[in-house]
């Protein structure tokens, strides 16, 4: 007992000395951390006329830091000023990542750009398939056929990278232990940004990172 004991003290301590070495690092002006998360959410299958990624591969996924259950109220709140610093530096990190079609459980016609932060998918843009612009959260136009090229979209979802800006405001999402930013263009709200309850660790977008693994272009 003894022992089990003073193997989780050391765990404990391990860890507290690696979030206060990442905390360093962050007051440093270092860019943020990446999260990925698990488990994988289970793909779609791909729309009509859509092709999958190569037979027999599928991105597996890289576990991350577990999620916290249970969390002071005043942890968090404490974290929050960290939590905004970091999203405050992603306005200038974020790249344009790839472009896909996919269709919805009614089957409307769904086009989806990545935000990426070091290569992975950490936010979504969707576009309407009338005329190519950025659709705000919660419009949907219900579209079931596409009269806009993939092309047209991908320089749209570059231009909009210039011009998003991630408002430093959040709510807290509690499955997930994740303070969510609303990232905004044009004085609405286009997408989320999540960074882990610690206020360092920016958190992937597993299941878009996957879809466009799977059926990005």
């Amino acid at each position: 007992m003894k022992k089990i004991f003073f193997v989780s003290v050391a765990l404990t301590a391990t860890l507290a000395f690696v979030y206060a070495q990442n905390a360093t690092v962050q007051q440093n002006g270092a860019p943020p951390l990446l999260m990925q998360q698990y488990p994988a959410p289970a793909i779609p299958p791909p729309a009509p006329g859509m092709q999958p990624g190569p037979a027999g591969t599928s991105p597996a996924p890289v576990p991350g830091i577990p999620v916290v259950q249970t969390l002071p109220m005043k942890t968090l709140l404490a974290n929050l000023p960290q939590a905004i610093a970091t999203v405050q530096k992603l306005n200038k990190l974020m790249a344009a990542g790839k472009v896909w079609i996919m269709r919805a459980p009614a089957g409307e016609s769904e086009i989806k750009g990545g935000l990426l932060y070091q290569g992975v998918v950490v936010a979504v843009l969707r576009f309407n398939p009338l005329d190519g612009n950025v659709l705000p959260l919660g419009i949907n136009p219900h579209a079931y056929r596409s009269n806009v090229q993939i092309q047209s979209i991908k320089s749209a979802l570059s231009s909009a990278i210039g011009n998003l800006k991630i408002l430093p405001a959040a709510e807290f999402t509690e499955p997930e232990a994740c303070w969510s930013f609303p990232v905004v263009l044009n004085n609405t709200i286009v997408s989320h940004i999540k960074v882990y309850y610690d206020g360092i660790h920016v958190v992937q977008d597993f299941a878009a990172n996957q879809e466009m693994t799977f059926y990005g272009q």
